[in-house]
């Protein structure tokens, strides 16, 4: 099973391919999750960026705001294509199980160590005078959120890059 790790961030995403054995419903469960995944720069970062460093362009409240929806709709996700209905060895092979330690392991921690208190600062103690950019720019903790963010960023990311591999997806974002 594959372990992705950047930084202070580590998951096993521990699913295994079973070849064709795949039903069309678990196609349809990574489908569902990919396109979570591929649409939201908050939680995979550009598609140009292969660091997961450039949050250029993004007002970091509102992609704060974007990464805890894809929680919310992950969550959507495992209730819709229950484990019991798939054909995974096992229950912690199924995909249902990776997309919950990803929860867990990742994103769960980060929001939690950062989503409150950024909003926080935001809403409370930041130059509401500045215009977006520079307004963040100013938070006293930017460097090390970003360091964290990159690093959810780059496991996600690697979870995206598995679902289209496993189930063999369209990766749309590689198109042109």
């Amino acid at each position: 099973m594959a372990v992705m790790t950047k930084g202070s961030f580590s998951i096993d995403i521990g699913f295994v391919k079973l070849g064709g054995d795949f039903t069309e419903d678990d196609r349809q469960c990574a489908w569902e999750l990919y396109t979570e995944l591929a649409t939201r720069v908050a939680v995979t970062g550009k598609p140009k960026d292969p660091d997961c460093t450039d949050f250029s362009g993004e007002v970091l409240a509102e992609s704060l705001a974007s990464l805890h929806t894809f929680f919310g709709e992950a969550r959507k996700i495992m209730r819709q294509f229950p484990v019991g209905s798939k054909n995974a060895r096992g229950v912690e092979n199924h995909l249902g199980a990776m997309v919950h330690r990803s929860m867990r392991d990742v994103l769960r921690p980060f929001l939690e160590r950062w989503q409150a208190d950024y909003r926080f600062w935001w809403e409370n103690s930041s130059d509401k005078a500045l215009p977006p950019f520079e307004r963040q720019n100013a938070y006293p903790m930017l460097k090390e959120m970003k360091s964290q963010w990159s690093d959810v960023r780059a496991i996600m990311r690697a979870i995206q890059d598995e679902l289209v591999k496993m189930y063999k997806l369209i990766d749309v974002t590689k198109l042109v």
